[in-house]
C-alpha cells in the first residue's frame, strides 16, 4: 500500500472556504486497530486517513495509459460522511498527474479499514509513462511517493453537531 505524507507545507494559506465548506486543517483522529498497532512497532506511527491501493492498468491508449488505484480510508473516531474529494498537485514517483474528483459519498468507517467500491481512476500522458518505465527498470522500488493535497469534503460530527467542513491531506 502506497501512504500520502501528511505534513502541511508551512508557507500554503487556505481560504477559509471551499464551496460552501468551511476549511478545517485540523486532523480526523484515527482508532487504532490491530494493524495500525503493529505499523506503530515498525515506525510508521502516523496512520493515514486515506490510503492509496495498488495500481492496475485500466486501458492503455494511444497517448497514455489510464489507472485505477483502489482508496483505502482509515478507521476514525469520528463519525462523517464524506461527499466527494479533491485531487491537487498530485505527483507520483516524481511524476505529476492530473486526478478527477472523486464523487461517491462514503461514510468514515470507525471499526476497520474500508476499501472504497469504486477506484479512483486517473489518466497518465504516453511520454510521463515512458519516462516512468524507464526509471522503473532502472531503480525499481516496492512503493511509490506520492505527494499532494487531498481536500476531503462532507459533513463531520462533533459531539452532538454536524459540521460541513473541507478537511485538508497533505
Amino acid at each position: 500500500m502506497m501512504d500520502l505524507t501528511t505534513e502541511f507545507a508551512q508557507s500554503t494559506t487556505y481560504p477559509k472556504e471551499i464551496r460552501g465548506y468551511k476549511v478545517e486543517r485540523a486532523a480526523v483522529e484515527p482508532r487504532q486497530t490491530n494493524t495500525s498497532k503493529a505499523n506503530d512497532q515498525i515506525g510508521n506511527s502516523q496512520p493515514q486517513l486515506i490510503q492509496f491501493g495498488t495500481p492496475r492498468g485500466a486501458q492503455v491508449r494511444p497517448l497514455g495509459i489510464n489507472l485505477e488505484i483502489p482508496l483505502v480510508v482509515s478507521p476514525v473516531r469520528q463519525k462523517g460522511r464524506v461527499d466527494f474529494l479533491v485531487f491537487e498537485s498530485m505527483v507520483v514517483n516524481g511524476t505529476s498527474i492530473e486526478i478527477g474528483e472523486y464523487h461517491r459519498v462514503f461514510d468514515l468507517p470507525n471499526d476497520k479499514p474500508v476499501t472504497l467500491e469504486e477506484p479512483l481512476r486517473f489518466y497518465v500522458y504516453l511520454p510521463s509513462a515512458i519516462m516512468v518505465t524507464i526509471d522503473e527498470l532502472s531503480k525499481s522500488t516496492k512503493e511509490w511517493p506520492i505527494t499532494g493535497v487531498i481536500y476531503v469534503f462532507g459533513k463531520f460530527k462533533k459531539r452532538i453537531f454536524r459540521f460541513k467542513r473541507v478537511i485538508l491531506l497533505s
